[in-house]
């Protein structure tokens, strides 16, 4: 028996143009709404007496479909910016010493260099080189600072120099206290301090400003992180960029002066990495960090064909 179309179907018959729920007579909801996902019918196209749907229809079950997605989407992204904050905590904890390489025990090498003044070229720039001493160092990376960032600046595109590492040895890495010590980078120091009674040597702590005339040392260097334990060679240095004519930036040849001209200035020849540093959650933390871009990729999707309807209509035929 075919309904007259000015005839609206009774509440028990309304059917949910989103989930296809059927009413039925002993549901409590009000008539407007549907009893089983809580829509409102006249927002999302009306009723379904029959089987048949409208345009209307479909387009509320993809808002709805879409609602869902945020929702699902909603829940991955704040899981990947805990996943992240936490990585981000772990991957800067140092080692136990019981971890520590035992070869980090021993004070750096020093000795009288034979090597003559040279130069070479950096981004088009003339670099000279005094040698000072012949320099072997074995360290843990307690910070580093950020040639790149846009609180330094200092340090452009063009500058020779690499980051700063900062590291301890010796008698620091022989029990747990290095721990309690608080490092802290600027553009080109190193500061630290620690509450009272924690046992730590100053004297066993250096900052190293490294420079290079070898692009894939130089790309080794920037790929160092705090808690890598290293290995480096090669002379302590003073030097001269040609745009500066009238500095010499010089290296200290003694660990226990502090202040200014205290740091190293290292010419790198070999460095290696013998232990890195929290590896699973530096790589947590970067994977982490694309899983969240991801996700607002993809909510920026679902945003967009919920959109699209409405900025372009179908009219109906």
């Amino acid at each position: 028996v075919c309904r007259p179309m000015d005839i609206v179907p009774t509440p028990a018959e309304k059917l949910c143009p989103i989930c296809n729920y059927r009413r039925k007579p002993e549901d409590n909801a009000p008539a407007w709404q549907c009893p089983a996902c809580g829509v409102a019918y006249a927002k999302v196209g009306g009723y379904q007496g029959d089987a048949r749907t409208s345009r209307r229809g479909a387009a509320g079950r993809q808002y709805a479909g879409n609602r869902k997605r945020q929702r699902v989407l909603n829940v991955l992204l704040i899981g990947l910016v805990a996943v992240a904050a936490l990585a981000f905590y772990q991957r800067g904890r140092p080692v136990a010493h019981s971890e520590i390489d035992p070869r980090l025990l021993s004070p750096p090498r020093q000795g009288p260099t034979t090597q003559p003044e040279f130069s070479f070229v950096y981004k088009e720039e003339t670099i000279h080189v005094e040698p000072v001493a012949d320099y072997e160092l074995w360290g843990l990376v307690v910070t580093h600072n950020n040639i790149t960032g846009i609180f330094d600046s200092y340090h452009d595109e063009k500058s020779v120099d690499t980051k700063d590492l900062c590291v301890i040895w010796g008698d620091n890495l022989r029990n747990n206290d290095f721990h309690d010590v608080e490092f802290t980078s600027g553009a080109w120091t190193c500061y630290f301090r620690y509450p009272r009674g924690t046992r730590f040597q100053g004297h066993e702590l250096s900052n190293n400003h490294l420079i290079t005339a070898d692009a894939a040392i130089r790309e080794r260097i920037m790929q160092v992180r705090i808690g890598d334990q290293i290995h480096l060679r090669g002379m302590l240095v003073n030097y001269q960029p040609t745009r500066h004519p009238g500095f010499w930036r010089r290296s200290s040849t003694t660990r226990t002066d502090t202040g200014n001209n205290a740091c190293e200035v290292v010419f790198v020849d070999q460095l290696e990495v013998l232990r890195p540093g929290n590896p699973f959650w530096y790589r947590l933390f970067a994977l982490s960090l694309w899983g969240i871009l991801a996700a607002l990729a993809a909510k920026l999707l679902v945003l967009w064909h919920d959109v699209r309807p409405r900025l372009h209509p179908t009219r109906p035929a």
